[in-house]
């Protein structure tokens, strides 16, 4: 059960270990200089340490042919520190996930109406008719509940459909100098 020193504690597997009953009492009485795990099976244990030492909150020393742990003198903050250096997601980015799917619905209006605009101008061209089933394959790549997106866009007026809902496209506004129809932001 070696330790990597040099990786930066992720905070995230650094809360989740600590989540763990087991793994923050092997935690406490290394910290205090105890013997870990006394109360805890060998298997248990052994967990236990792994899921510290994978977080970065433990490494394993030896010496002399005896293994003992301690808690590795940063990890705190430095998984403080890895938070404060990501830059905060600013625009409709701050609703998807990494991977570009909705992560929550925005609770503001005008913040909604942006997200589902983006989202529309990404998976419609303007002009262009799409089947239902072409547009829920597009809508697909961006959440996993289609029908409820699908709503969200045709109630918010940014995407037309038939009055059968066999096919969709992107709603056009007119423009407020009232020249010729825009498709909507």
């Amino acid at each position: 059960m070696g330790s990597d020193s040099l990786t930066t504690p992720d905070a995230r597997r650094l809360l989740a270990a600590l989540a763990n009953a087991q793994a923050r009492r092997v935690f406490a009485e290394i910290s205090i200089g105890g013997t870990p795990g006394s109360s805890l099976s060998p298997a248990k244990l052994e967990r236990a340490l792994a899921l510290l030492n994978k977080a970065g909150l433990v490494e394993t020393v030896e010496t002399e042919g005896y293994v003992r742990y301690r808690i590795r003198e940063h990890a705190f903050r430095d998984a403080l520190a890895s938070l404060s250096s990501a830059p905060s997601p600013s625009g409709v980015e701050r609703f998807l996930t990494a991977d570009g799917r909705i992560d929550r619905y925005p609770a503001r209006e005008a913040d909604r109406l942006k997200l589902l605009a983006w989202i529309a101008a990404r998976i419609l061209d303007s002009g262009a008719r799409v089947e239902e089933r072409e547009l829920n394959e597009r809508l697909a790549r961006f959440t996993g509940d289609v029908p409820m997106l699908r709503r969200y866009l045709v109630d918010a007026s940014i995407v037309s459909r038939t009055p059968d809902g066999s096919a969709y496209w992107l709603a056009l506004k007119d423009d407020d100098d009232g020249g010729r129809p825009s498709p909507r932001p």
